[in-house]
């Protein structure tokens, strides 16, 4: 094997490992690379390197397991009603984000829906470094709206209002009549909801 390609199949292996780390992180500890494109960069960064070594080790059998495994993973997440597809399209495009605010130096707001069926919902994020945890996670069912016009996705800003030891206040800005949210940062639960 020649210098080149051991360094390539380096690079390759830390993006694996970087793109594992990022998932894992995420899914148990809701902890991920800072800003929202970053993690979207990773994963294309790990697609297009995994199809650059199926090239450069195409006479290799693990290069072409690794092209079986990635085309039979997005084949059966078509087959099962496209789904698990629009899951990994909006998670890995920007096509699932509808806003993204820098509240402050501490925080960032975003708006996301990651399916097809599903509704959008509005994550509140501390930045910590390199990487954000995320703190709040509001639904539309969580604000118990008795109107209908106003949902989450239809917030036209997001206006960071002030903070306690315990608590993070939010307006969602609609034009109309608006809401200013109070969380409990600890829990992640709604305190208050004014409607302004």
């Amino acid at each position: 094997m020649s210098s080149g390609k051991k360094i390539l199949l380096r690079i390759y292996f830390i993006i694996c490992a970087l793109f594992v780390l990022d998932c894992l992180l995420y899914y148990f500890k809701e902890i991920s690379l800072r800003g929202y494109y970053s993690d979207v960069i990773l994963s294309w960064l790990w697609l297009i390197s995994s199809f650059a070594i199926i090239i450069t080790f195409w006479k290799n059998l693990m290069a072409k397991l690794l092209l079986a495994a990635i085309t039979i993973t997005f084949a059966i997440s078509i087959m099962a009603m496209m789904m698990p597809f629009f899951a990994l399209l909006l998670s890995s495009t920007s096509l699932g984000l509808y806003q993204n605010k820098d509240l402050n130096e501490k925080y960032r707001a975003q708006i996301v829906g990651y399916s097809a069926m599903g509704r959008p919902w509005l994550e509140v994020i501390e930045k910590k470094g390199l990487f954000e945890k995320r703190i709040i996670k509001c639904t539309d069912s969580e604000l118990l709206n008795d109107n209908l016009d106003i949902k989450i996705r239809a917030a036209k800003d997001i206006i960071f209002k002030n903070e306690t030891d315990s608590t993070l206040t939010l307006t969602l800005f609609y034009g109309g009549p608006n809401k200013t949210i109070t969380f409990n940062k600890n829990t992640g639960n709604i305190i208050a909801i004014k409607k302004l």
